[in-house]
């Protein structure tokens, strides 16, 4: 796809310029203008912080095959160039995509990708398109989903989580996802509290109970979990990067209006290993700190010796990954 993306909208490098300022902003995109309508620009932004986020959404995808296994509608609110529907498209065929998206450059550059690279699906999804700004629209103007999309969309507007209600009125299911710092942790959190108010249930990462969160009054840590993505040939050129790889840290909220209940506890601290023990903080209201010893149980060692944070901690093992690099604890 970045191969496809740079041969038809990237003749020159006359905005690379203006993709660094883009990335400026986003360090702060609440004070910042994050708004691109330029088709040049946003298929740098595709290549660039797209192939990134595709990959972040790929691997809560791959961790929760089960619930996403039914979703047969999404509307993507803030959708950008569609990453989420050719993340999805990976492991399912929709039959719906709506995309919310102010920028008719994204928009332009979706239908695109959906015609080369979808076009054969079978069945073929139907996409569609909103040309708004999503904090505007009405429930009865968004179409009825199994699940909506919030991807890195609250980080860029100002009290932006108080239109969360009335968007998610008619989906079964939320997804959020937002940069892995503490605002971004303090985003999810805000939404979380307000999406149990409308009687949507929390699927994950959260493996508490009652709403209970163990890192919500912590100084030191926040829920954020890190993916080590490959960087294509492009990718790297346009970010003037030297390694094939890098990592992404993110936080995210899977809720549901059914319950989904769990089956494991979700490990929310990066592992400390030695020779002889790991131990580690899951999420659970009580005994939330495991120390597992070599001595003790070697077979369940070195189970949980492969273990990062973000694996789900269950009766003596762990749920680890398929994938086969494992991301930097």
């Amino acid at each position: 796809m970045d191969d496809f993306i740079y041969a038809n909208y990237l003749v020159n490098y006359s905005k690379k310029k203006n993709l660094e300022d883009l990335f400026c902003a986003y360090q702060s995109p609440a004070q910042r203008n994050t708004y691109i309508n330029d088709h040049s620009l946003a298929a740098f932004y595709m290549i660039t912080r797209g192939r990134s986020i595709m990959g972040v959404m790929e691997k809560i995808i791959r961790q929760h095959l089960d619930v996403f296994h039914d979703v047969e509608s999404v509307v993507d609110f803030g959708g950008g160039p569609g990453t989420f529907l050719f993340a999805l498209s990976k492991f399912k065929t929709l039959n719906k995509y709506t995309n919310v998206e102010r920028s008719g450059a994204f928009i332009d550059i979706l239908n695109v990708l959906v015609e080369e690279f979808l076009s054969s699906s079978i069945p073929h999804t139907h996409v569609d398109s909103i040309s708004c700004n999503y904090l505007k629209l009405k429930p009865q103007d968004i179409p009825t989903n199994d699940l909506c999309v919030f991807s890195y969309t609250f980080c860029e507007c100002n009290n932006s989580l108080g239109s969360i209600s009335g968007l998610v009125e008619n989906s079964n299911m939320v997804l959020i996802i937002e940069p892995g710092t503490p605002s971004g942790f303090n985003t999810i959190i805000q939404a979380r509290d307000k999406l149990i108010e409308k009687g949507f249930s929390t699927i994950a990462p959260c493996t508490a109970s009652s709403g209970f969160c163990p890192l919500r009054d912590s100084e030191s840590d926040w829920c954020h979990f890190v993916e080590r993505l490959d960087r294509s040939r492009i990718q790297r050129r346009l970010k003037n990067g030297v390694l094939g790889y890098e990592y992404e840290k993110y936080s995210y909220l899977l809720m549901s209006k059914y319950p989904i209940p769990s089956d494991g506890k979700r490990i929310i601290s990066r592992p400390n290993k030695t020779k002889h023990s790991v131990s580690f903080n899951i999420c659970s209201e009580k005994n939330s700190h495991i120390v597992v010893t070599k001595r003790e149980n070697k077979n369940q060692f070195k189970i949980v010796k492969k273990s990062i944070r973000g694996d789900l901690y269950r009766r003596g093992s762990v749920e680890v990954s398929c994938d086969e690099s494992r991301s930097k604890p």
